[in-house]
């Protein structure tokens, strides 16, 4: 069968398109069982959909809406999909987390719950064979005006998924600038996280496990990224790079057997490392790593199910520090019921941190986490009805509905505060780099050489959205001071 896998356009500006591994990971397996793939990654290409449509003619398209700002561009090619009558199954953690709104859009026909490699062959199979699609685990779809689910789809061991072919897209169009290196990708190591936090999609996507894949795999997708490509830095994508010291020491040791030299970084609890793992880490290449402390307060740590010693983090940064990694530590400003002392509180921890880069982000409600059942329950949240009232909801650096007690200009100017004081940031080595101020430059490039009037929006709305933190992190002198913040 021929399948195309769309990754659907989020109209994004910030950053840049990252390689589209769950795709990438799909399209090797359909392959390697004897199904034909194509990628067409909308967050890249200004082509039409069509155009690949009717060039490729695949017999099933599967689109991935990786969040909730991709559902608009998902949606306008999925009609197209079907105005040609091809199947169409949407996937993605989002997408698995609410497939009743997803169908109830008439935009699929089925949408994976879960990963979706196994799933999509096995579908595959059910419509090459006219067999019914509910004997697939993992599926959700309509029957006779209802939404149907099937059993839910046992996790893969990580072994049964394969070594990425990247040659379904050009791995350099990714390239990133990023500390100490400057064509950096993403690779994956694991899936999953152990942690609760109320706020996150992790719980109920993946239920508090952590898989590793096995170290072959990923080593031989760097390496060829680094020997084909070119590439000199690796993003590690994993929510959790690891859980715990010991298999820390172990991922450092299986990079140093490899052989391999590249600069890496990643994402970890800020309490579960000790100074010979970070010392191990930098001997092997890493040099900035991402903390979500997401909070200042103990009380509140406990609240969100995160549970994280503030003191034992802020150890953490200093070894960093001392051995010279950069680090990258995140802060959600406005948690339901969060009051102005909680985040002054919050803010001074911030402010004694130590961290390299502190990022601000603002709450966003996602689907069957426990923090956004609670606020349904407490009748302060209506439940969106549909996909356009989800594709709304902002989070992270876009500020949307405060459901806390702190008024909107002042988490404006807080957050505006630390994303200018971001931008220009210097990384010092043997030299002094502004890597924030180089990726704005290298995002206005790559738009210029895609052309069209949608590149011009986007530099448009980036435009915009500077200024509109330039605005908040320098209008307001009283609030900032009000904060600590100078």
């Amino acid at each position: 069968m021929k399948v195309l896998l769309i990754n659907a356009e989020a109209f994004h500006v910030k950053h840049k398109a990252a390689i589209p591994l769950g795709l990438l990971s799909i399209a090797t397996y359909l392959e390697k069982n004897g199904h034909t793939a194509v990628i067409l990654d909308r967050a890249l290409e200004n082509t039409p959909a069509v155009k690949t449509l009717d060039a490729f003619k695949p017999d099933l398209v599967g689109v991935a809406a990786p969040a909730f700002k991709c559902f608009a561009d998902a949606v306008r090619v999925s009609q197209e999909v079907k105005r040609r009558g091809i199947p169409v199954v949407w996937g993605g953690a989002v997408t698995s987390l609410m497939p009743g709104i997803v169908l109830d859009s008439g935009a699929a026909d089925f949408v994976v719950v879960g990963e979706g490699e196994i799933t999509l062959l096995e579908l595959i199979a059910a419509l090459e064979n006219n067999t019914p699609p509910g004997e697939v685990n993992g599926l959700a779809f309509r029957e006779n005006g209802s939404t149907v689910f099937t059993c839910e789809r046992e996790p893969a061991d990580l072994a049964e998924l394969p070594v990425i072919d990247f040659k379904f897209v050009d791995p350099r169009r990714y390239f990133v600038r990023n500390v100490a290196c400057e064509r950096m990708l993403h690779v994956y190591a694991s899936k999953g996280c152990v942690c609760r936090c109320t706020y996150c999609y992790n719980p109920a996507y993946c239920g508090g496990l952590w898989r590793a894949r096995p170290p072959a795999y990923y080593l031989e997708e760097i390496r060829c990224l680094v020997e084909q490509y070119g590439m000199d830095g690796v993003c590690f994508a994993d929510d959790l790079l690891t859980p715990d010291s010991a298999r820390l020491a172990a991922f450092c040791e299986n990079i140093r057997a490899s052989g391999l030299r590249f600069i890496w970084g990643g994402e970890l609890r800020a309490d579960c490392c000790t100074r010979e793992n970070l010392q191990s880490m930098y001997d092997t290449g890493c040099r900035w790593l991402y903390f979500g402390i997401e909070s200042g307060v103990p009380e509140r740590q406990k609240l969100i199910g995160k549970c994280l010693n503030l003191d034992k983090a802020k150890q953490t940064l200093a070894w960093c520090r001392e051995i010279g990694i950069v680090t990258s530590a995140s802060f959600i400003l406005n948690f339901p019921g969060l009051e102005s002392d909680e985040l002054r509180r919050t803010v001074a921890y911030m402010l004694s941190l130590g961290a390299d880069l502190l990022i601000p982000s603002f709450y966003g409600p996602i689907p069957k986490s426990a923090l956004y059942e609670q606020l349904v329950a407490q009748g302060l949240m209506r439940p969106p009805a549909n996909y356009r009232e989800w594709e709304k909801i902002k989070m992270m650096d876009l500020f949307g509905a405060n459901y806390s007690a702190v008024p909107d200009r002042e988490l404006r100017v807080v957050s505006a505060h630390f994303y200018l004081r971001n931008f220009f940031w210097k990384y010092e080595d043997g030299g002094q780099s502004r890597v924030y101020v180089k990726k704005a430059f290298g995002q206005v490039h790559e738009f210029l050489g895609r052309g069209g009037l949608r590149s011009l929006l986007l530099l448009a709305r980036a435009a915009g959205e500077f200024a509109q933190v330039v605005f908040y992190a320098t209008a307001f002198p009283a609030i900032r001071k009000r904060y600590g913040l100078k």
